[in-house]
């Protein structure tokens, strides 16, 4: 406001950028899950702090191995060397909620992953989503204006997903699911979770022996077929969207692997959305009415999905849409960067009183995701031009 008041808002804004993204890192977990939210909510900030906060990563130095131990040995209620043969001393990988072990089962000697989860946690969150939700109850009017609800209920969206991020019994269940919707499918791995070693705050898994995709190098020297590898991955996002309407809420490439046979595997299933068989066909309608440009339907879509509240007038909305879709598609489907539409669009939704409702913002965030590994892994990967195609198959086969 100071700097809006003495007229130098838009020079300093990379600035107060990387200052609110230093910020939410130093004020802790519930800060940062609510940066790396906002960097998918084009509704509520503007796009170039959406783009700082996009870099907001979930690494924190991880808690002594004592403490998560004696997590585990609670959970389990037996010491660990009566389970485990061997854990390593140090974590996998360590995040604001929790951190991951590699350990070997001693009845059978197959190599697990331990998620254990943060000592104390629960209370911290619970604390933070209150002083979100007072917050929020200051700014219902602004919200209301630009949004067309109530900011609180964007903080209870919020804090839902949250709070199912830190119950590991759930997560467990999304295993299970993902695991009987791909269990036909030749192509994906999704790792076995042994229900009876977990509890809310610990997960065993299956260890997932293959390659990152925070390696490219390691990918495509590791002889997979890298085109294949990407199809799979892209048909994978596709079924889990329009077929099950249960689709991975973060698939960064911290959590993809590429197995050395050419799978993609997924693990991390803490944060997944769901899609009733409504918004799935309105998905679809939506797709159709973008290929047959027909932008008049293409802004009741926004209100069919939720964006905007019943009875809002969409005239308004429909040249931008208009402007945005034929600029994007005029070079064609081999050159359509999913990215550049979506910078476009974040300026339509900022601009109007257009409210992405949480689980679309992870379909954008998913979309976004798989596109920038497609293109990291091989740059001129045409990602929607395979899409459209995965598509037309998956219309056919359901038909």
């Amino acid at each position: 406001m100071y700097d809006c008041f003495v007229g130098r808002d838009e020079e300093v804004v990379p600035y107060r950028a990387r200052q609110l993204r230093t910020l939410l890192c130093d004020l802790g977990p519930s800060f940062i899950k609510a940066g790396q939210v906002l960097a998918n909510r084009p509704d509520i900030i503007r796009e170039d702090y959406m783009n700082e906060l996009c870099i907001l990563q979930d690494d924190v130095p991880p808690f002594p191995n004592k403490v998560a131990f004696n997590i585990i040995e609670e959970e389990l209620g037996q010491p660990l060397e009566a389970v485990f043969s061997k854990i390593s001393s140090q974590t996998i990988a360590a995040a604001s909620l929790g951190q991951v072990y590699r350990a070997t089962l001693r009845a059978s000697g197959e190599d697990v992953a331990i998620k254990v989860q943060r000592p104390q946690i629960e209370p911290i969150i619970y604390r933070d989503l209150f002083l979100f939700r007072t917050l929020a109850s200051f700014l219902n009017g602004i919200s209301l204006q630009k949004l067309g609800c109530n900011a609180e209920l964007i903080v209870d969206e919020f804090g839902e997903k949250l709070l199912e991020e830190l119950d590991y019994t759930l997560e467990a269940r999304n295993i299970e699911d993902f695991l009987e919707n791909f269990k036909d499918d030749p192509t994906v791995k999704i790792p076995r979770v042994y229900k009876q070693l977990s509890g809310s705050r610990v997960l065993v898994m299956e260890w997932i022996d293959g390659i990152r995709c925070t390696n490219p190098q390691a990918i495509k020297e590791g002889g997979i077929d890298v085109n294949g590898f990407l199809t799979v991955g892209v048909s994978a996002a596709l079924r889990q969207l329009l077929e099950f309407g249960l689709f991975h809420g973060d698939p960064h490439p911290g959590n993809i692997f590429a197995m050395r046979d050419g799978r993609i595997a997924y693990v991390d299933f803490g944060n997944v959305a769901v899609l009733s068989q409504q918004n799935k066909q309105i998905l679809i309608d939506a797709v159709v009415h973008a290929v047959n440009e027909d932008y008049v339907e293409m802004a009741n879509d926004f209100t069919r999905l939720g964006f905007l509240t019943p009875g809002t007038d969409v005239s308004p909305i429909i040249p931008a849409l208009e402007a945005i879709w034929q600029n994007s598609s005029g070079k064609g489907l081999s050159d359509f960067n999913f990215r550049s539409v979506t910078g476009k669009f974040n300026q339509l939704v900022y601009n109007y009183p257009i409210r992405i409702p949480e689980r679309f913002s992870l379909v954008i965030r998913s979309l976004l995701t798989q596109e920038g590994i497609c293109f990291t892994l091989q740059r001129d990967f045409k990602f929607l031009e395979v899409r459209i195609k995965l598509l037309v198959s998956l219309f056919m086969f359901c038909y």
